[in-house]
């Protein structure tokens, strides 16, 4: 819970930060914003027990900044949490978290569609009513790509969104997790690059 309160707060202070350094809050076709902040809806196929498919669904939602630097590439702070009840007709219900950094290189034309592929890297955190895993947290890292469209100056869609989110959770096997994300939503673009 410690890491979670840690990255929401670095997320927050960031985001005033850039959006003080924005020149301008309207963009004009053709142009790239210095930051996007977004958040939207993510869904996760997890897959537990490792050696098996008792594969269940977790929903939940997303918030992220995205920093964009020149010649089409992007910092990006991706916070998601996603939670699922009674897992495969038990009684167990879980919760997880995960804060991941790191870059997204993307091919901005002057259409208005935008693809992009990106490597993240940071941690998770699972909360659940089985104690061996209430608590846990430990490496996560994901892989992936998107399309996203700008929608007006000030609003794009990212349209949708395909990760492979690996971590090392407690399973009660070998603590690694291999999930599907795919996720959708909006953001606000700030500045003009």
């Amino acid at each position: 819970m410690r890491l979670y309160k840690l990255s929401l707060l670095a997320v927050l202070l960031m985001f005033p930060a850039m959006a003080c350094r924005a020149q301008s809050f309207g963009l004009d076709a053709g142009q790239t914003s210095v930051l996007d902040a977004g958040f939207g809806y993510a869904y996760f196929h997890a897959n537990a027990p490792p050696s098996g498919c008792g594969c269940f669904s977790l929903n939940g939602g997303y918030a992220n900044l995205v920093f964009h630097s020149v010649h089409g590439i992007a910092l990006v702070s991706d916070l998601t949490t996603a939670h699922a009840n009674n897992i495969n007709g038990t009684t167990q219900n879980v919760t997880v978290f995960d804060y991941l950094f790191g870059p997204r290189v993307y091919y901005h034309s002057s259409s208005h569609f935008t693809p992009y592929v990106q490597v993240l890297a940071g941690g998770s955190e699972e909360f659940s009513n089985y104690t061996y895993a209430d608590g846990a947290t430990d490496f996560a890292a994901s892989g992936g790509a998107g399309m996203s469209a700008r929608l007006s100056r000030h609003w794009g869609w990212n349209i949708v969104e395909g990760d492979y989110v690996y971590s090392r959770l407690p399973n009660g096997s070998n603590n690694r997790q291999s999930d599907l994300r795919v996720s959708t939503g909006i953001f606000f673009r700030l500045g003009q690059r």
